[in-house]
Order: C-alpha cells, then sequence, then structure tokens
C-alpha cells in the first residue's frame, strides 16, 4: 500500500512537473526577449546575475522536490483523491439508509457542516502523513523510482494511472445510486 501511493503521488509530480513546463513556455519566451533589452541586460551584470541564474531559481522553485510549488500540489491531489474515495463512501453510505443526510450538515448555523469538513480533511492528512510525508518517506520512493528501469516505470505510470481514474469514476459512480434517494 505504501509503496503503491508513493508511486501514484511521483507520478503526479512528473505529470506536475511536465504540466508547468508546459504552461511556463510562453512566459519564459516573452522573458528570453525581455533579457535582451540593453538596460534589463546591463542591470543585471551589474547584479552578477544572468537570465540563465534567474530560470534556475525559477525552475527550483518550481519543481524542487523538498520545498517546490509541483511537490505541494501533488501532496495537495493526493489529499483530494482520499477525500473522492471518502466522500463516494459517504454518498453510498446514504443511498443504503435511505437518506440525505448533507441537508443536515449543510443547514444554515449546523455545527456539523465544520465536524463533516474537519471529517474529510483528517483522514488524508494522517494518511498522507503517515505513507508519504512522515521523515520524507517520498523522498527515498522518489530516489528509487528515477533509478528503476523505463519498462517498470511505465508499467508502474500505467497503474497509478488506472488507480487515479479508478477513484474518480468510484466518485462520480457514487451518485447514481443516490440519485434514487432523492
Amino acid at each position: 500500500m505504501e509503496k503503491t501511493w508513493n508511486y501514484i503521488h511521483y507520478f503526479i509530480y512528473l505529470f506536475e512537473v511536465k504540466a508547468s513546463q508546459i504552461i511556463t513556455y510562453p512566459i519564459t519566451l516573452i522573458f528570453d526577449l525581455i533579457y535582451k533589452i540593453p538596460f534589463i541586460a546591463n542591470t543585471l551584470k551589474k547584479k552578477n546575475s544572468s537570465p540563465e541564474e534567474i530560470r534556475l531559481a525559477s525552475e527550483n522553485a518550481i519543481n524542487n522536490r523538498v520545498y517546490g510549488q509541483n511537490i505541494t500540489i501533488s501532496g495537495i491531489q493526493m489529499g483530494g483523491l482520499i477525500i473522492l474515495i471518502e466522500y463516494g463512501l459517504f454518498n453510498i453510505f446514504q443511498a443504503i439508509l435511505g437518506k440525505s443526510l448533507i441537508q443536515i450538515f449543510w443547514e444554515p448555523g449546523s455545527p456539523y457542516k465544520w465536524i463533516f469538513v474537519i471529517g474529510l480533511l483528517v483522514m488524508p492528512w494522517i494518511i498522507n502523513e503517515r505513507l508519504l510525508f512522515k521523515n520524507n518517506k517520498y523522498l527515498k520512493y522518489f530516489d528509487e523510482f528515477d533509478r528503476e528501469p523505463k519498462k517498470i516505470r511505465y508499467k508502474h505510470a500505467w497503474i497509478s494511472l488506472g488507480i487515479i481514474v479508478g477513484i474518480i469514476t468510484f466518485f462520480v459512480l457514487s451518485f447514481i445510486p443516490l440519485s434514487k434517494v432523492y
């Protein structure tokens, strides 16, 4: 379970890295033109900097595996997958009971609203803390996964994609039995 969850995290992180490269590419092209303006080029030289140094600092802020933007976003997505499972189970539970419980939680002034939201958020935090983030386990797994042959990584990439699609499908399909309750 731990290794599989780390594989999913790893491939979400790699997806985020590729997506950020695609998104920032036009911005990089624009800034490459800006850096050619004589005033900007001279100012960078005076400050002992260069467009390459700025680009490296930017890539580090986005892609650093310890504190970068992409690792943060991939961690949030891991929590989101667990929330989708929880909410899907909640929908099935409502269908089994034959009652719509969500209105109880979202009535104006209901104290249950905060219990519901906190309950949805605590479980992903506990699971991800234990499986991914405690003692930076994910960094050890990421290093291990980086060294694996491409054939094995492709296999686990497809398995990870299947699990993600399965979780999203489960969440969406959980509304079908719930629709019979309304």
